[in-house]
């Protein structure tokens, strides 16, 4: 086999044919899951001392030009990568086809080392240091790598990526994995309380540099992901999540809801002040003191302020819509919105101030109570507040109600009222009666429309009742001012098109 160097992602080539030669020359290690070599069956390692060849089966060509122009352009992509040790080269290895492969100095992967003999220092820095190198390379590829151990190696007080692949984003699924399986093995990596604090502290900046709505899609993870005898250790870690105002403000609204005692339902009030009121005198008159409301209290109408105090007073669970955390965020998001929903936003961004935008920023984005969980958008969109329940997504959402076993599903967003629902694992055709009971169907989602933005055709302020003891819902809509609202829009030179939605309930 002849061996031709192509280049090396410092451009400074530190390995020569002969120590490539030489490497060949001997049998390939033996790999193993918990080894000093990992990979996969198509790949074969050769190593000494100081380096370490990689070929891969997969990648064989019949055309040495197209072999060479290939490792070029994986030294030109490594290089922008920024995660692999500089002196990493790239080569062709021809027999009867051309094989390209690479060769690194020799790193010792993490999980060979004994983290016991670590200072605390030291064992806080490498798992910071992953969850930089991952986190970096999140934010600037929108891809991910693998977050195994093994898979990042140190030489000479620095880490670097070992794996040759790099995978598709999965919105911090595997990350999150990653973390409660560290937490797992926290006496085996010496990961006390204190490791957990700073760890959590260094990780927080870096998601948000991803999005702002990151370390709530991490903070939900892991709270579901099960850590045996460390869940102390995982709290600790999710406090620092939290940003203290934002666990005080969230708390401000008591959301242990009494099972014995109905609970008011009301979503999407959309800052329309005379709608919210009208439904929370409905829930007055039926001496109902326990309310949720399940996401954009603000958005499209003209008093979001007003909303939000009333809101306060009223002590109103509040999970957080995709509305609401636009205006928490500064419009700082990566999901898109319409030219309208913008308009009013960044309207409303100026009519609130900072303590405005922080409580909406502290409101939890999901609540689970036993036997019911609460969202603005769906429960199996990762961030809960940007998905859809609707008829193609309802079967989905239905099937994952019942893999978590959490039966009833309430949720926003759609600004449709009405229940989707499984009964012997067959969806049901869309529920709009006026009372409807749970306990007949396996997997529930429940919507109680919208307060201030109906999408049904009827201009009214939507609203429901439910009964967790019972599992019976009653849905409601009630007439209220819509003039009113329609003349503070005009007021506000809110745009045309927004007020006839709002006078049609579309």
């Amino acid at each position: 086999m002849d061996s031709y160097i192509i280049g090396s992602l410092s451009d400074e080539i530190k390995v020569n044919i002969d120590v490539i030669d030489g490497l060949l020359c001997q049998a390939p290690q033996v790999l193993s899951h918990g080894g000093a070599f990992t990979g996969k069956p198509d790949t074969q390692i050769y190593a000494d001392e100081t380096w370490v060849l990689k070929i891969n089966s997969r990648r064989s060509f019949t055309s040495e030009t197209v072999a060479e122009r290939w490792c070029k352009l994986q030294i030109e992509r490594e290089k922008e990568y920024q995660i692999y040790h500089p002196d990493r080269t790239w080569l062709m290895i021809h027999d009867e086809n051309w094989l390209v492969a690479n060769i690194s100095p020799r790193l010792k992967p993490l999980h060979m080392f004994d983290f016991g003999t670590f200072s605390a220092e030291e064992r806080v820095w490498a798992f910071s240091e992953i969850m930089r190198i991952y986190c970096e390379f999140t934010v600037r590829f929108d891809k991910r790598l693998d977050e195994g151990l093994s898979n990042f190696g140190c030489l000479q007080g620095k880490l670097w990526y070992l794996d040759d692949d790099i995978y598709a984003w999965d919105n911090f699924s595997s990350f999150s994995a990653m973390l409660a399986n560290w937490l797992r093995k926290s006496d085996e990596l010496g990961l006390d309380v204190q490791s957990w604090s700073l760890l959590g502290n260094s990780l927080w900046p870096r998601l948000r540099s991803y999005s702002s709505s990151a370390d709530d899609v991490v903070h939900e993870a892991l709270v579901d992901q099960f850590v045996g005898g460390d869940e102390a250790l995982k709290q600790v870690f999710l406090a620092e999540l939290r940003p203290s105002y934002r666990i005080e403000m969230a708390q401000a609204a008591s959301g242990d809801f009494s099972p014995l005692e109905p609970i008011g339902l009301i979503a999407d009030v959309h800052a329309n002040l005379p709608a919210f009121e009208v439904v929370l005198a409905e829930f007055s008159r039926r001496g109902i003191s326990q309310i949720m409301m399940l996401g954009d209290i603000v958005g499209y109408g003209p008093h979001p302020k007003a909303c939000i105090a009333l809101a306060k007073q009223h002590g109103v669970f509040c999970v957080r819509g995709n509305h609401d955390h636009y205006v928490a965020h500064n419009g700082d998001v990566r999901v898109a919105s319409s030219s309208l929903a913008k308009w009013t936003l960044d309207w409303t961004l100026s009519q609130l101030d900072d303590m405005d935008k922080q409580w909406l920023g502290a409101l939890p984005v999901r609540h689970r109570m036993p036997g019911w969980m609460a969202v603005h958008g769906s429960p199996i969109d990762k961030t809960f507040f940007n998905g859809y329940v609707y008829n193609m997504t309802a079967e989905k959402n239905l099937d994952h109600l019942r893999t978590i076993d959490i039966p009833i599903c309430l949720h926003g967003h759609s600004h449709i009222q009405g229940v989707y629902a499984m009964k012997n694992r067959m969806v049901q055709p869309y529920i709009c009666s006026e009372r409807v009971n749970l306990s007949d169907f396996s997997a529930s989602l429940v919507c109680p429309g919208s307060v201030g933005q109906p999408r049904m055709g009827v201009a009214q302020a939507e609203g429901a009742v439910f009964y967790p003891d019972s599992l019976d819902l009653e849905l409601f809509s009630l007439p209220y001012d819509i003039e009113k609202v329609a003349a503070d829009m005009e007021s506000f030179d809110f745009p045309a098109k927004a007020i006839e939605r709002l006078r049609e309930g579309r």
